[in-house]
């Protein structure tokens, strides 16, 4: 089986599916910034659609297009950075998940890709479930925060921005577009308390104690990626048991 992409369906194709009781959907979002020199502007992008794919695979839900513009910060200033509003970026939000509610699915999973999303996506998801309450289930997956198991068992160290773990996602993916040989060790930084740099003085961002640079070892990363995905299955089966028990007994009462 492989992911069913919501825009290669004929809408006679997708209602078929909202008939047979499909109604969850998967949402990739992200943006485009800086990566380094070794990563592409698209990373945040190509990994939360591939990861949706991924899913969708498993999981035998559809997958909507990719939400590509995000609400980039502290790498604006870096060639290839777009900023969307995020007064702005809510409202397209809003109006994109209302649409694909409306249209009948009950059940929208957004996997982020981009860290500035995620505080105006929560709030988004927050004020949506005031209407139909009990009806509707929306969760936000930002999948960097689900790997630290998987970058201990393949990499024994962190990851960080365009650094071990989202080098690996597009490597494990997409490898064509990483270019090792650019990779520069000394154009990273380490986030610290006390310190703000506007932009952020390197492209490569390290979270945590330990080297997080990147590995350019192609199988090492599907092995991690595999094990991300198997972990965020485990999470949304988790999440729509519970939901579904929770809201199914206040019906049977």
């Amino acid at each position: 089986m492989t992911a069913i992409k919501l825009d290669e369906l004929t809408y006679p194709e997708l209602q078929g599916l909202l008939n047979r009781g499909v109604t969850t959907l998967l949402l990739p979002v992200g943006t485009i910034e800086g990566h380094g020199l070794h990563s592409p502007i698209g990373t945040d992008n190509f990994c939360a659609e591939e990861i949706a794919w991924q899913l969708g695979d498993r999981l035998g839900w559809p997958v909507a297009p990719t939400l590509n513009y995000g609400i980039t910060t502290g790498l604006i200033a870096y060639p290839g950075g777009v900023r969307i509003d995020k007064d702005l970026y809510a409202d397209l939000a809003v109006t994109i998940l209302e649409n694909f509610l409306e249209m009948g699915f009950r059940r929208i999973v957004i996997i982020n890709g981009h860290g500035g999303n995620t505080e105006t996506l929560s709030g988004v998801l927050k004020d949506l479930i005031t209407v139909d309450r009990g009806k509707r289930h929306l969760i936000l997956i930002d999948w960097w925060q689900l790997d630290g198991d998987a970058l201990a068992e393949v990499y024994g160290r962190p990851g960080g921005h365009a650094a071990l773990d989202e080098t690996a996602c597009v490597l494990a993916y997409r490898p064509e577009t990483v270019k090792p040989d650019a990779y520069d060790p000394d154009l990273q930084v380490k986030f610290q308390p006390g310190v703000i740099s506007a932009p952020y003085s390197a492209a490569v961002l390290l979270y945590g104690e330990g080297d997080g640079a990147p590995d350019f070892d192609v199988e090492k990363a599907k092995a991690f990626m595999n094990k991300v995905i198997d972990r965020i299955a485990t999470v949304l089966k988790k999440e729509v048991e519970l939901f579904d028990r929770s809201f199914g007994n206040l019906e049977d009462m």
